[in-house]
């Protein structure tokens, strides 16, 4: 047996103490406090409230994973925990981190999933909606939105389009991007009542009140409208529902828009037998436990549902962060 073959076995098998040490870290906010000038293990730990000895333990591991640097006995931040992991930054993604570690229950219950098909993140909890729970949820998914929304407003072409549907849409945050950018865009954001809640809050924090606006009710039960939007943001949504759900909600998005108007669906796109790429296949086991029927769907899928829909025209787009855009239009 190769060495190399047994190391990598160990790197899987190890990689959630990784994990760990990023939740931790991005729960005391320690990258917000070493900020820009760098602070030894001693002041973060009285900063903190921590033990020093376990603190300095911390901070070398995260040395190893390079998201700080170490100079004598001084910690550093490097350019990603900059970018990423400081509060002070556009691109802060610790929101989204906290939505990692909030699963970590009920992906210790995949083998409860696999053997029985069901979901573990429902497992003992609560009836009702987890309020604290939904907004980590929704600010996660607002971390992701302020990294992709100028790159897909660009290859969308958005500044050609007066009519959105954000479908899902969360927060509004590419409602509210989209809208900053295009002032003649008048965009709504569907979501269930709970989100569209937080959904006004940031709407009005943004000052986009007026030319974003939002509509409460279930995609499935509810009407997005007849004939009105020219496109259909449908962002990370279908993976949610099962194969015969998400024809129905596309079925909808066709019925809502104009002619020439145009369906965006963003997802963890797999490829045709659905083994690639690893955080879509990883994710696919992600919804067994967090929904219903839901799953991550390949291109070809995606492609169908939309062709039965009455969408022609069909392209695909690839994006970061593990994701891309499948386009149809209604002719």
């Amino acid at each position: 047996m190769k060495n190399s073959d047994v190391q990598y076995i160990n790197e899987i098998s190890y990689g959630y103490w990784k994990a760990q040490a990023l939740f931790v870290a991005s729960e005391l906010d320690l990258f917000t406090l070493i900020g820009k000038q760098g602070k030894s293990g001693k002041a973060i730990a009285k900063n903190l409230g921590t033990d020093l000895r376990a603190t300095e333990m911390l901070l070398n591991a995260l040395v190893s994973l390079k998201l700080l640097s170490k100079s004598r006995d001084i910690f550093w931040n490097t350019a990603v925990s900059k970018r990423c992991l400081s509060k002070n930054s556009p691109a802060y993604q610790g929101d989204r981190i906290k939505h990692f570690h909030n699963m970590w229950d009920y992906w210790s219950g995949l083998g409860r999933a696999v053997k029985t098909g069901k979901p573990t993140a429902f497992y003992n909890a609560k009836k009702g909606v987890d309020r604290q729970r939904l907004r980590e949820f929704i600010s996660a998914m607002h971390n992701t939105a302020t990294v992709q929304a100028d790159e897909i407003y660009t290859k969308l072409q958005i500044k050609e389009r007066s009519r959105l549907l954000d479908l899902a849409g969360g927060q509004g945050s590419y409602s509210v991007i989209f809208a900053k950018r295009n002032q003649n865009l008048k965009a709504v954001v569907f979501d269930l009542p709970d989100v569209i809640k937080l959904t006004k809050e940031h709407i009005k924090e943004s000052g986009m009140t007026g030319q974003v606006t939002t509509k409460a009710g279930n995609c499935l039960e509810d009407s997005l409208g007849k004939g009105w939007y020219d496109i259909v943001l449908v962002s990370h949504l279908l993976h949610a529902y099962d194969a015969t759900e998400s024809q129905k909600i596309l079925k909808k998005c066709w019925d809502s828009l104009i002619k020439d108007g145009i369906v965006v669906i963003q997802e963890f796109i797999l490829n045709p037998s659905k083994t690639m790429p690893p955080f879509g296949t990883l994710f696919s086991l992600n919804m067994l436990m967090g929904t219903q029927g839901g799953s991550s769907y390949s291109a070809v899928e995606m492609n169908g549902w939309l062709k039965k829909a009455g969408f022609k025209n069909i392209k695909r787009i690839e994006l970061g962060m593990d994701s891309g855009l499948i386009i149809g239009k209604k002719i």
